[in-house]
């Protein structure tokens, strides 16, 4: 028997597939069988040497039937946050590779080589997801040898093998380069500080350092949209973070949280945290979605109106007095804010004296600042200064005597060395944080409470959007003061000195209206109310496979294919016996006639073989024996005999 290494090339190709898929998805027994159902096709076609042509035909219902299990796998799967679940690309996958071996096995009788080797490279490739390294050298040899096996017979073997190390060699630059990024990502580089600045959100921490903010105006991300909130009466101030505590240039959130918040209720996958049990139920709560397209440090983004969150994958959250809700993993993702007409029943924080405390340090510094700004104020004696007088006294110094700018001159780096904000009193130029940070240090020391806010204001609107959005430069730091038995926004931050940015062009916003939709389409496809609907599916699906009924029906289901496939056979047996006995009568029907015909004895056009057999039978009759010859005579009787059997027999069934 010939070998042929072509074909061994093909199943070791395939059979290298189905292992490697089974290795990176986890289901190495199924890879296992598949390569055990490559090399029974292959020894049943040339070791056990069935004819080409008697291949299983082809069925695309088959094709078809097997879409369905792949269905119900991708819906009884769970979902993963925050990134693309590996069963994106498995499950495809899986269903290429049944693809492949069904037309492996039909190839002559409907299917092609050429669909084998286009399923079977696609497996190989999608197999090196999250693949073990001896899993993707495994994979370069398939590759090599589907290169052998499919080559084009008149091109030469040395041109596949240069694409295929072409083909490697710029797979190893790539994975080379992202192993060399990985281990010195955290020594210095412009790239690795742009790489840092595009994925993640400065400003934002448990502890905000003045200038944290500096990166989202001066890297060349600034434009990069941060926040989409459906909404298109969404507040001017999105406020993420409150503040306390000012120490040697740093802001810290409150020490520990007011309460934990568990979840009241489910909506779809997200938990609903709220102050009290189903009050984002009622029928004037308003529900704001929100997309963060970057980590957010575990703040919720949310107007100080707003009286629960909903966030997905999280089992509680952090709630703090200042009405802030911390928490979520931190990861990028979207979120749930609720808004009520009513009085919001968090926001009435019970006012603390930390947020009329300065720093000893600060005491002398904050005195001398706060001299020069009362010379603005009404009547210096600031004992029945109202909260309003204070702050326009505060805005207008900033407007006179300041400049906007992101570059403070002799600011050290070194914190120990020199304050920052004695820096910018100095220098009397900086940007918000230090214009914020000054204000709630002279708002305190007049009797005021005041705290350091961060977040985002002034989001970009367009007509026609169904949200607005906020881009990186629109990160803030400003003051909340509490007046009238509420806290208060107030941004002592000048407003003509505000960095101006570049509006987005036609172009530039009609592609963010497209993507913003499209997200949102795919929020509602992967989050949506509908999946209420698929997730009964599921218990019902779950309630039927456990059931014993349905292995049952599946049992006498099989069962009577079984019983239906042997009646077929008998069928085709039968019209084979019937196609034999045809066959045999006709052989014996030309015998007779080529016998007759070499003693002249011709049959007509027309004539029947019994009105033939007679003719012949008279004729004989007709001559004497003495003028015929012994063996003539005998030949010509067994010939009409043998006609005469024929009309017999010929048509009984």
């Amino acid at each position: 028997m010939k070998v042929d290494f072509r074909e061994i090339c093909k199943t070791l190709f395939l059979c290298i597939a189905s292992v490697n898929l089974g290795f990176s998805s986890g289901f190495v027994l199924a890879g296992i069988i598949f390569a055990a159902l490559f090399i029974y096709l292959h020894i049943k076609k040339f070791v056990v040497s069935v004819p080409e042509a008697r291949a299983p035909r082809y069925k695309k219902s088959i094709a078809y039937l097997g879409l369905v299990p792949c269905i119900i796998w991708w819906v009884l799967t769970p979902g993963v946050d925050y990134g693309v679940s590996p069963f994106v690309v498995f499950i495809p996958a899986w269903y290429l590779l049944f693809l492949a071996w069904l037309q492996k096995r039909s190839v002559g009788n409907g299917a092609y080589e050429v669909f084998v080797a286009f399923n079977g490279v696609a497996v190989v490739f999608l197999g090196l997801f999250y693949a073990p390294k001896p899993c993707v050298l495994c994979g370069g040899i398939a590759i090599l040898l589907s290169v052998f096996a499919y080559r084009r017979p008149r091109t030469a073997l040395y041109k596949h093998l240069a694409f295929a190390l072409l083909f490697a060699a710029f797979g190893a630059a790539s994975f080379g380069g992202w192993q060399y990024w990985k281990s010195h990502r955290h020594y210095g580089g412009h790239w690795a500080r742009d790489y840092y600045e595009k994925n993640r959100m400065m400003g934002f921490d448990p502890v905000a350092a003045l200038g944290s903010f500096n990166s989202n105006y001066t890297s060349r991300y600034n434009n990069q949209v941060i926040l989409r909130v459906w909404d298109t009466l969404a507040p001017e101030y999105l406020r993420a973070a409150v503040y306390e505590k000012y120490v040697a240039g740093i802001w810290k959130l409150p020490p520990k949280p007011m309460q934990k918040l568990y979840p009241s209720y489910y909506q779809v996958d997200y938990a609903v945290f709220e102050s009290a049990d189903s009050i984002t139920r009622k029928p004037n709560v308003k529900s704001v979605w929100v997309q963060a397209a970057l980590d957010n440090f575990g703040f919720m983004f949310a107007s100080p109106t707003a009286i629960g969150v909903a966030a997905k994958n999280a089992d509680s959250l952090d709630y703090y007095s200042t009405h802030v809700f911390a928490g979520a993993n931190g990861h990028r993702g979207d979120w749930y804010y609720f808004e009520s007409e009513h009085e919001n029943p968090m926001a009435n924080d019970s006012l603390d004296s930390t947020y009329l405390r300065v720093g000893k340090q600060y005491l002398g510094f904050v005195d001398s600042v706060s001299q020069e700004i009362g010379a603005l104020l009404p009547d210096s004696s600031h004992t029945y200064l109202d909260v309003e007088s204070v702050a326009t006294a505060i805005k207008t110094y900033f407007l006179l005597n300041f400049r906007y700018s992101l570059h403070i001159p002799n600011l050290s780096r070194s914190r120990a060395q020199h304050d920052p904000l004695r820096a910018f009193w100095k220098a009397r130029e900086g940007y918000c944080e230090y214009f914020a940070t000054l204000a709630v240090l002279v708002l305190r020391h007049y009797g005021i409470p005041a705290r350091y806010v961060t977040g985002f204001v002034h989001p970009e609107r367009v007509p026609g959007r169904p949200y607005v959005l906020f881009r990186r430069h629109h990160s803030h730091a400003w003051v909340e003061v509490y007046a009238q038995n509420q806290w208060m926004p107030f941004d002592p931050t000048p407003p003509i000195f505000v960095r101006e940015y570049a509006s987005p062009s036609y172009l530039q916003s009609k592609w963010e209206g497209i993507r913003g939709r499209v997200a949102h389409l795919f929020h509602l496809l992967k989050e949506g109310e509908w999946r209420r609907t698929v997730d009964s599916w599921q218990t019902v699906t779950q309630g039927i496979l456990e059931s014993p009924y349905f292995y049952g029906a599946l049992l006498i289901l099989f069962a009577l294919i079984v019983v239906l496939k042997f009646k077929g056979r008998q069928g085709v047996n039968r019209r084979h016996s019937t196609s034999n006995q045809v066959a045999y009568w006709i052989s014996i029907l030309n015998q007779a006639e080529k016998r007759l015909a070499k003693f002249g004895y011709v049959r007509n056009p027309g004539e029947t073989v019994a009105a033939f057999a007679n003719r012949v039978e008279l004729h004989l009759h007709s001559i004497p024996q003495e003028l015929q010859k012994k063996t003539h005579r005998k030949i010509c009787s067994e010939s009409i005999e043998s006609l005469k059997r024929y009309e017999q027999s010929r048509w009984i069934s």
